[in-house]
């Protein structure tokens, strides 16, 4: 039975129904458009990347030809109906709450909820599966297909820049739209209505690029090369076996190669992720199979500088029209998403109630205003009101007795900017130790987040999400005394440090070391005399968070 998906937009409805010509059935297979690419030589990595992008060193690389676009449904339909072969099943490709894998692994490369369009990318098919396409197609049309290498990849990426994106440097990020599709202002706005599975704002781009997931290849601005989706869309797979930096790795841009490999190189990003940037790499294990990851191809011309190939005739006439309609729904839809406030105040009113106020929009288009808050302790959120355009403030007449967290959400219509910063109406709530403390029952943590963990266990799945911010907590020990503290840490790995605070006096702690995840950290010492404490905590990197502290007398 074929699956489809929750949601298809109008374009990629369009796209479906663009039937192939009759003609194509008599074509053995479908011939990918292709760029030629000169010989060269560039810096490859970056000093201000990840380990694995070090050490930068000069990479020449011998001309030859890419895909201008990740190979398509259509081309490996070809290679499928040609010659019986069999693809890889049982896909991980659902959407739910937790993002992938939710339900069952059923997913095939033409039966998975990412199957809008013959010119859609195929997804769901394994590292095999697309050596085995390029070995046949070169067998078909006589030519010599194959993945990239990496520092082909790269090369070709980068067509000539130096700065982090093909387009510019970490300024021009918002910019990153016109290039990419990727996690944006649209897949944000619309993902947990369509899949219950919603964006956190830190993990997107503030642009739009009015695709909530994959899209038809070729919409969006391609390189210095012509080449199309390099960045964004899907994963890319590549030749290369993986290893964690670039030491002793060849510099004549051939694929790095291990008699025994079980990790490869991919590159490129995805629709779910913001922009990754020419050097960012990626590591996958041969036998993992999901739908965030396509391929494309390059034709191996023995570093002769070849005329490009345009392709199938009929075939990219047939892109081009999806490419077309797709373009005009993006055109006509285009949604304005109002900028983020960063003006956000609370005030707590001689009656007791929460005053929130705001500056206007900067820019126009902004509807109204939607004010949340944010009960940290369950998680829950509750919409207080939505304003018109010309109310700058709010009072909360029935706030929490306990610590609440507001923000405020500029609307143009049914779209929405980003949350505002939190503010915390900030009641101390006194742990009396011994106690357990949960990581989001704060009194104060500006920056901080609190979010569920899908990797705790259930009933203590809420978690304060602090990164490189401050959490405070208020302490009173009926007695004095020593105590023992243990702390349920997430970190990212391999080694990351963070400061624990009480009454702004550093306490000794272990150092986080072994394989991103959580930890318990045991037996820290303190002591604490007899009344009231703050305890504080600042994690080192984006990923640090706290679900729980324990704190017995010794």
């Amino acid at each position: 039975m074929r699956f489809f998906p929750m949601f298809i937009s109008a374009a990629s409805l369009i796209s479906v129904t663009i039937p192939l010509p009759a003609h194509s059935k008599q074509s053995a297979y479908i011939e990918p458009p292709m760029i030629s690419i000169p010989t060269g030589s560039y810096m490859m990595g970056s000093e201000q990347g990840r380990a694995d992008e070090k050490p930068v060193r000069k990479v020449t690389v011998p001309a030859f030809q890419m895909g201008k676009y990740e190979v398509t449904v259509a081309e490996y339909r070809k290679f499928i109906e040609a010659t019986g072969y069999e693809s890889s099943k049982g896909c991980v490709h659902r959407i739910g709450p937790q993002w992938f894998g939710s339900g069952e692994h059923d997913g095939t490369w033409d039966d998975n909820m990412y199957v809008l369009s013959e010119f859609h990318p195929v997804v769901c098919v394994s590292r095999i599966d697309a050596i085995n396409y390029a070995k046949w197609l070169s067998k078909v049309s006589g030519a010599q297909y194959r993945l990239p290498t990496e520092a082909e990849w790269e090369y070709a990426a980068r067509a000539g820049t130096t700065s982090k994106y093909f387009f510019g440097g970490e300024h021009r990020a918002k910019e990153a739209c016109r290039y990419a599709n990727i996690a944006d202002l649209h897949a944000y706005s619309l993902s947990d209505k369509l899949y219950n599975a919603p964006y956190s704002q830190d993990a997107i781009n503030t642009c739009n690029d009015n695709e909530v997931m994959i899209s038809t290849v070729g919409l969006y601005k391609s390189n210095g090369f012509g080449l199309h989706d390099m960045e964004g869309n899907v994963v890319e797979r590549l030749a290369d076996c993986y290893q964690d930096n670039y030491e002793g790795a060849p510099v004549d841009g051939s694929a790095v190669i291990k008699k025994e490999c079980e990790v490869f190189v991919a590159r490129g990003g995805s629709w779910h992720w913001p922009v990754f940037g020419s050097s960012r790499r990626m590591m996958m294990y041969e036998d993992f199979f999901a739908a965030l990851e396509g391929f494309r191809l390059v034709k191996d011309t023995q570093g002769e500088a070849l005329e490009a190939s345009r392709g199938s005739l009929w075939f990219v006439k047939l892109l081009e029209q999806a490419q077309k309609k797709a373009k005009m729904k993006h055109k006509i839809e285009n949604p304005h998403y109002p900028e983020q406030l960063t003006d956000i105040d609370l005030s707590i009113m001689a009656n007791g109630h929460i005053n929130i106020t705001w500056q206007a929009a900067q820019k126009s288009g902004v509807t109204g205003y939607a004010v949340f808050r944010q009960d940290p302790l369950s998680n829950n959120v509750v919409a207080l009101t939505k304003l018109t355009n010309k109310n700058m403030s709010f009072i909360d007449e029935t706030p929490l007795k306990h610590n609440g967290r507001y923000y405020v959400v500029a609307l143009n219509g049914a779209a929405k900017g980003l949350p505002s910063h939190y503010v915390d109406s900030s009641p101390k709530k006194v742990y009396q130790v011994p106690a357990r403390i949960e990581g989001e029952a704060f009194d104060f943590a500006p920056g901080v987040v609190v979010v569920n963990s899908s990797f705790e266990p259930e009933g203590d799945k809420i978690i304060g999400s602090i990164g490189t911010s401050t959490a405070s907590y208020t302490l009173e020990a009926n007695s004095s005394g020593e105590y023992l503290m243990s702390i349920r840490l997430f970190h990212s790995g391999p080694t990351q440090n963070y400061t624990l605070m009480l009454d702004e006096r550093p306490i000794k702690t272990p150092e986080l070391s072994g394989e991103r995840g959580w930890r318990t950290i045991k037996n820290i010492k303190v002591r604490l005399d007899k009344g009231h404490h703050t305890l504080t905590i600042q994690g080192e990197t984006p990923l640090f968070a706290v679900n729980w502290f324990d704190i017995n007398k010794v």
